[in-house]
Formats: structure tokens, C-alpha cells, sequence
């Protein structure tokens, strides 16, 4: 995943996170978004979830380096969540559905996981071709997964454009 300068105190401030909220970062790979949440939330907890062990491992450094210890690092099976019901005030899933299975099961069970009034942002590439980021076949056209989520019981609250290359999607449950 190529960020490039992708401000993570903006995402912060669109996102409706609190500093004592139980979020997960799916698909976390090295903690790119993983340390700021953890930062924020200083009462709270972030769950870090990633399919690869070695992305977890990275993780762990990087929450080391700062010293955070309201991080838990959790290994992803894409069909279910290592969570309880309703134990989430809200996700983040930032360019890490291009490389899951089946997109649509994953933000289902996220789905279990939210509270009654719980978030769920999604960060992608627009699908058009760039010079960075995935292949565009790769890429989840935004009208599609908006519509996939509306399906599964979310409510789209808002839309932004965040770099001209990405773009955030924040819906409720």
C-alpha cells in the first residue's frame, strides 16, 4: 500500500471517533493507521487485525517503538472476526479489501461487531489508472461498494475525497 501524503490527524478529524472507543483496524498491515488510532484513543482500545502474521509482527514493533499498550494485535480470518458482538464503536478498513477473498462476508461480519450506532470508514483507491497504488482490477469501484454496503444494513453518512487518488466512505449501522 503507497499512502503518499495521506495525513492520518485529517482522517482522524472526519472520522465521529471518541478518545475512550473500541475500534479495529482491519486489514492493518504495519500499523500505518494502527499507531495514530492507538494515540487517539487513549481510553479506549484499538483491535489491529491483518491476515498475515509477519504484517502483525510489524505492528508490534512500530506500538513498541511509542510505548502504546491499548493495542491488541489479532490474526484475520476473513469470514469472521476474532470479536464479540457488538463490541466495536467502529472500524476502519483502509486499502485492504483488494486483497481479501470475499469483501462482502468481511464487512457483514464487521457488521456484528458494531454497536447499535457504530462506524465503519473505508479508505480506497479510486478505479482509474495511476501511476501508484494497485492494479486497477484490484481496486473497488466506489458506487459498487457502496452499494454492497447499503445491502448489508449500512447507512452511507458521508463521502469525501481525500488526496484526488483516495477516497473515504463513513457509514453508521
Amino acid at each position: 500500500m503507497q499512502t503518499n501524503n495521506f495525513d492520518t490527524h485529517r482522517l482522524i478529524s472526519v472520522i465521529p471517533i471518541l478518545p475512550h472507543d473500541h475500534v479495529a483496524d482491519i486489514g492493518c498491515g504495519s500499523g500505518y493507521f494502527t499507531v495514530p488510532l492507538g494515540k487517539f484513543l487513549f481510553d479506549g482500545k484499538v483491535y489491529a487485525l491483518d491476515r498475515k502474521q509477519n504484517n502483525l509482527d510489524a505492528t508490534r514493533e512500530a506500538l513498541e517503538a511509542v510505548r502504546l499498550t491499548n493495542v491488541e494485535t489479532l490474526l484475520l480470518n476473513e469470514k469472521k472476526l476474532p470479536l464479540e458482538d457488538e463490541s466495536l464503536d467502529g472500524a476502519l478498513v483502509a486499502f485492504a479489501l483488494q486483497d481479501i477473498k470475499n469483501p462482502r462476508a468481511l464487512l457483514k461480519d464487521t457488521l456484528r461487531c458494531l454497536k447499535k450506532s457504530g462506524w465503519l470508514a473505508i479508505i480506497e483507491w479510486y478505479k482509474r489508472d495511476m501511476d501508484e497504488g494497485p492494479p486497477l482490477e484490484q481496486r473497488s469501484d466506489e458506487d459498487k461498494l457502496r452499494e454492497m454496503t447499503q445491502k448489508l444494513g449500512f447507512r452511507s453518512i458521508a463521502r469525501r475525497d481525500l488526496n484526488g487518488k483516495q477516497y473515504l466512505m463513513l457509514m453508521r449501522k
